[in-house]
């Protein structure tokens, strides 16, 4: 079904260019990977862009024959020769969709992260995402991922040539936090840590809180933020978890939340922790060391080129005890953590801001026009 959502204002210049965008369920749906697409289209509209929103019904990733005949309804509406971008969690599962659009249109892909190689999904299943993501790249004029390490990945594992990808990174919102006062700052009392990001076996809670079991002696708080609704069995093995090690008065599940509330946590927390798996990019290491917070992270795809040593430590994925040590290490000593943020924030001062990433997107989409 068609949706232009009301943040989202329309240009109105007699030049404008035009796309239409297509998603999964809701735009506002709090991840990263939403994040980037509301952000890019705002931007695109910002920049003189007509931008058609098509929000899709279904079970994404992996939608259903019915939820496949809806999407392929959704495309009737659109003329012949109109340049269509996908989100990859709409693309990924469903070649049909891809080929129904290069058939008339031009199809660009956007790839945050291949979806076969989340983790915690059963094997078989992994197999078929894989099959269905390479056939249905096939039919794409042009792909779009967010780092060159998700490029690497797609010409390794979807024999995608390399020339046929662009990166555009994400942005990020450049606090107005000065170098000065964010290194200086130290905490008073409990130490914050925070962690941002869905409550899927991928992003590593669960190893989290473990490691955080091991810590009980030292003062710390930590808050977990993250939408709850995309695997509700793992978000309970995460609550039990904390049940058990009885950190329930130390450790406090936010679920998703807004952005705007969610720039208070960063601005207050004194370390960023996320043992994730695997990352296309990191937009919440990316954000966090926009805050000048040192970093904890783990896991493979983009996280190592996201957050440098300079602004952080880097432990093997599921591994709690390593993570428990380097944890510790950053509690326990205040030096290190300002040297650490200061060196999120010149890693920060390198990135693009939001109006940079849109302006690389569209330059991308006009070669496609």
């Amino acid at each position: 079904m068609s949706n232009v959502l009301p943040s989202f204002e329309t240009a109105t210049t007699t030049q404008q260019k035009s796309c239409y965008f297509v998603f999964p369920g809701d735009l506002n749906t709090p991840t990263g990977g939403y994040r980037y697409d509301r952000e890019i289209i705002r931007g695109l509209q910002k920049h003189d862009w007509k931008v058609s929103l098509i929000s899709l019904e279904g079970d994404y990733p992996a939608p259903s024959d019915s939820d496949k005949k809806l999407a392929l309804d959704a495309l009737d509406a659109i003329e012949a020769s109109a340049l269509i971008i996908v989100d990859g969690l709409a693309l990924g599962g469903s070649p049909e969709l891809a080929r129904k659009i290069a058939e008339h249109s031009t199809l660009i892909a956007l790839v945050h992260h291949p979806l076969f190689l989340e983790s915690g999904i059963e094997p078989e299943l992994a197999k078929t995402l894989r099959i269905a993501e390479t056939e249905a790249l096939t039919f794409a004029e042009h792909i779009i991922v967010t780092s060159p390490s998700t490029q690497k990945t797609l010409v390794a594992e979807t024999g995608v040539p390399a020339e046929k990808i662009s990166i555009v990174l994400p942005g990020i919102d450049r606090p107005d936090v000065s170098a000065t006062a964010q290194a200086a700052k130290e905490p008073v009392g409990t130490c914050k840590l925070l962690c941002v990001g869905s409550l899927v076996p991928r992003k590593g809670q669960l190893h989290l809180v473990e490691a955080l079991g091991q810590l009980k002696d030292l003062d710390w708080h930590l808050d977990l933020i993250g939408e709850t609704k995309f695997d509700p069995e793992y978000t309970s093995q995460v609550r039990t978890q904390i049940k058990r090690h009885g950190l329930e008065d130390r450790i406090r599940v936010h679920g998703g939340i807004p952005k705007a509330e969610l720039t208070g946590f960063y601005k207050s927390a004194d370390v960023f922790v996320l043992p994730t798996y695997y990352e296309g990019y990191g937009m919440a290491f990316a954000e966090a060391m926009s805050f000048g917070l040192p970093i904890i992270a783990s896991g493979e795809g983009a996280v190592a080129s996201t957050v440098p040593p300079t602004a952080g430590f880097h432990v093997g994925a599921g591994d709690p005890v390593a993570l428990s040590k380097v944890i510790e290490a950053l509690l326990t000593n205040e030096e290190l953590r300002s040297k650490l943020s200061e060196g999120s924030l010149a890693a920060a001062d390198t990135l693009p801001d939001w109006n940079d990433s849109a302006k690389a997107f569209a330059g991308t989409l006009e070669a496609h026009l």
